[in-house]
């Protein structure tokens, strides 16, 4: 079961020259696909003057969530290639765009995709890469003499406690990774002699 995805920590630039075309690469952390507009736009108006910005991103753990647009250069010759530079970091939450200037120079579609594919490429190889767990919030409802055994039980698995509830009862929510949730309801129902119930 999937419960981790990476992405980038931190904003990165690089810059190639080839056959007097520049290309200018960023790729952008993001939290939500809501903030997307905003960065393409910032970065066409960083570099209004580029011919094109064509870009692609991936978004959350779910492998079908991505997009591309190769913005006016020939179709299929760079947002593709973008995507396959994210993919081959095995990244999401993350957007890159490439703004080009054009040289006069001509690359063809191949040599465009090969200019594409590198600019994305360094741009990411700069990028600081960090690990996201997915988690399940799990509510559960206890008798306090089994407090220390459940506390004791969630440090040592590095669970966090989302929210106290208590009053008669303890009442926790726990922000448990993915994996880990069916073995971690099996401990707390035996250290709790099977009286804990989840909420």
């Amino acid at each position: 079961m999937r419960d981790s995805y990476f992405t980038i920590k931190n904003k990165t630039y690089s810059e190639l020259k080839i056959s007097k075309s520049k290309f200018i690469s960023q790729a952008v952390p993001f939290i939500s696909q809501s903030e997307i507009p905003g960065i393409i736009n910032s970065v066409k108006k960083e570099f209004y003057d580029a011919s094109h910005h064509p870009y692609a991103y991936r978004a959350g753990p779910d492998d079908n969530n991505y997009r591309f647009s190769d913005d006016g250069e020939p179709q299929g010759s760079s947002g593709k290639p973008i995507l396959e530079a994210i993919d081959k970091f095995q990244l999401t939450d993350t957007i890159v765009i490439v703004s080009r200037y054009f040289g006069g120079v001509k690359l063809g579609v191949g040599g465009l995709r090969r200019a594409m594919s590198e600019a994305a490429e360094l741009c990411l190889a700069e990028a600081e890469i960090t690990e996201k767990l997915i988690t399940e919030i799990l509510k559960l409802e206890f008798d306090y003499k089994f407090m220390n055994a459940v506390m004791n039980l969630a440090e040592s698995e590095k669970i966090k406690i989302a929210e106290n509830l208590s009053d008669e009862k303890c009442r926790l929510a726990l922000d448990v990774r993915l994996s880990l949730v069916p073995e971690f309801k099996k401990r707390v129902l035996e250290i709790t002699n099977g009286s804990a119930a989840f909420l």
